[in-house]
């Protein structure tokens, strides 16, 4: 080889050599002992048998579950190799915050107090500790490490150098970032729909993602360096607690109205309402008590978690069987984040093990925003039918206009396949001309038919816009309104007091007309023949009251009005005859 090459060869050799000497400083192997000390010691144990055992590597850190121990626990520390003095390598730890402040013995130096980034410690790792190393860690070297033993969670320890730390800490900060915005615009899009439908269903879906939004970025510790957002941080463990409180007591809340519980199953919606209670009262007490409640909150916060948690599930299953319109949504939504949180309750009360992980929280939040997506886009379909039958349908009465009675019973079935999801309550109005017959015997089919027209155009005159109206038999109309109860009954008096205050003029004749009104409120999953069955016994019941009666369909199935028969129905519309003048 001539001289020319040799320098490059040389050089490379050299390279390689000098990377051989680096790289395994830098892939060093981390040996976690958990020394068996039966009494609490001020300094590292000068033999301790060991009661576990972990290794680190480069990809995977050493991960220890030390049950809970008021002695605390000593860890002895190696390496399969030298690390230099100059280098950039950390020992990390992370873990719960409860560990508190750490005592670090590194190798060749004096022991120092390493506090978390929230009690001002680096800020590298904002999840744990950074435990430096001064002096490297020379071959044979023993670090010894002091934590407590208030916490059943596990401790993961490894070594990484400080650029491969600042690369992690920010892929996490973007990513816990990006969920927490994903779910507040998912909070405000439900607040803006329950600002539209104003069913408390959507509130309270929007307050709970608040909520698991909030908790997740306190738990990250990214709130603390976030502008706008730090004053989350200040409230430390007593804000997390009450967060997470909150966010099971909203989910309660959602589950009550989104399996309708009340009418499906109501042994369900009482025992759910009272796991409400008592989440409330436990939130008050963590309000007031704060730092005081800390020995005990967690443990109750986490028993009312495992209680709470095959109740919905049960409630799910059965109101599924039973019909509900979106159980299914519930369960294939609910359930990751079920497991989830049962693990960590579990986890926290030292009932699983360690390998069942409580990360991913936000995520599984996502999945379950995008689960109730698939609902509302349901809703939103049968919503827009709705608006397209009331006024674009070409099916219509051909002497008046109107929606006919087909249409009306696609709108109802529309609104029955709502169920639970964000629709209000809404009535349906049975409207009967009392006397036709006699009218037209008296004037002519041709007035008869006027009246008809008038009585349609008055009645239109007296509804809300968005209010349906349609002609369902010759002399009866249906009015279909959306809203509470006392919206609907004020309604109906108006549509009374609106016919009896002003007779008809036609062709030079006025006449004198009456209408019967039978009122019958909406009940989630009900069927539209089953309403309509009940608006036309309420109108029946009108009928026999007398001109301009309104009559209203109790709400339940006890206290139901008497039968009608067609006979009485007869003796009442000619008591009536024989009453009008001709």
């Amino acid at each position: 080889m001539t001289g020319r090459w040799r320098r490059p060869w040389r050089a490379l050799c050299v390279a390689m050599l000098l990377l051989a000497g680096v790289v395994p400083a830098a892939a060093q192997q981390l040996r976690v002992d958990v020394l068996q000390t039966r009494e609490e010691m001020d300094g590292p144990p000068a033999a301790a048998a060991v009661a576990m055992r972990a290794d680190a590597t480069p990809d995977a850190p050493a991960v220890l579950t030390l049950p809970r121990r008021e002695a605390g626990y000593w860890l002895r520390l190696t390496v399969d190799g030298a690390m230099p003095a100059s280098g950039d390598m950390r020992l990390l730890l992370r873990g719960p915050r409860a560990i508190g402040p750490v005592r670090f013995y590194p190798p060749l130096a004096e022991p120092r107090t390493v506090r978390d980034a929230a009690s001002g410690g680096s800020t590298l790792l904002r999840r744990g500790w950074v435990l430096s190393l001064p002096h490297g860690w020379p071959t044979g070297a023993v670090a010894y490490l002091r934590i407590n033993g208030a916490v059943t969670e596990p401790i993961r320890l490894q070594l990484d150098s400080v650029p491969g730390l600042v690369r992690a800490e920010r892929h996490d900060t973007r990513l816990t970032m990006a969920v927490f915005t994903t779910l507040m615009l998912m909070a405000l899009a439900m607040f803006a729909v329950w600002l539209v439908f104003r069913d408390g269903l959507y509130l309270s879906y929007a307050g709970y993602v608040t909520c698991v939004a909030v908790y997740a970025l306190m738990v990250s510790g990214d709130a603390a360096e976030m502008w706008g957002l730090a004053w989350l941080d200040g409230f430390g463990a007593p804000g997390r607690w009450a967060a997470a409180t909150l966010a099971v007591l909203l989910q309660l809340v959602f589950t009550l109205r989104f399996l309708e519980l009340p009418r499906r199953l109501p042994w369900g919606a009482r025992a759910v309402q009272a796991m409400v209670a008592v989440h409330a009262a436990l939130l008050v007490v963590l309000l007031l008590g704060r730092e005081h409640v800390a020995g005990w909150y967690y443990v109750a916060g986490n028993v009312l978690l495992l209680l709470s948690i095959p109740l919905v599930l049960a409630c799910a299953a059965l109101a599924w069987r039973r019909g509900a319109a979106y159980a299914g949504y519930y369960l294939l939504g609910w359930s990751p984040m079920i497991v989830l949180a049962a693990s960590g309750a579990g986890r926290q009360l030292g009932l699983l093990p360690p390998g069942w992980s409580v990360g991913g929280l936000p995520m599984v939040a996502l999945v379950q925003s995008a689960v109730l997506a698939l609902a509302l886009s349901r809703h939103a379909a049968n919503r827009h039918r709705i608006t397209l039958l009331a006024r674009q349908s070409l099916e219509r009465d051909p002497l008046t206009g109107a929606l006919n009675r087909r249409v009306v019973e696609q709108m109802l079935d529309a609104w029955a396949e709502l169920g639970g999801l964000g629709a209000r309550r809404y009535g349906v109005l049975m409207l009967d001309i009392d006397r036709l017959r006699v009218i037209n015997n008296t004037h002519g089919r041709a007035i008869g038919d006027a009246v008809l027209q008038q009585a349609l155009a008055r009645i239109r005159s007296l509804v809300a816009a968005e209010d349906t109206v349609a002609r369902m038999e010759a002399d009866s109309f249906a009015v279909v309104s959306e809203g509470r109860r006392e919206d609907c009954e004020l309604l109906a008096q108006r549509l009374a007091d609106g016919f009896s205050r002003r007779p008809f003029r036609i062709d030079g004749h006025q006449i004198e007309v009456s209408i019967s009104i039978g009122l019958a409120m909406s009940r989630r999953g009900e069927s539209s023949a089953s309403l309509l069955a009940r608006a036309r016994h309420a109108l029946d019941h009108a009928r026999m009251a007398g001109d301009n009666a309104v009559s209203i369909a109790p709400g339940s199935s006890t206290g139901e009005h008497p039968a009608v028969t067609p006979e009485l129905l007869a003796q009442a519309d000619t008591a009536r005859a024989e009453t009008t003048p001709s």
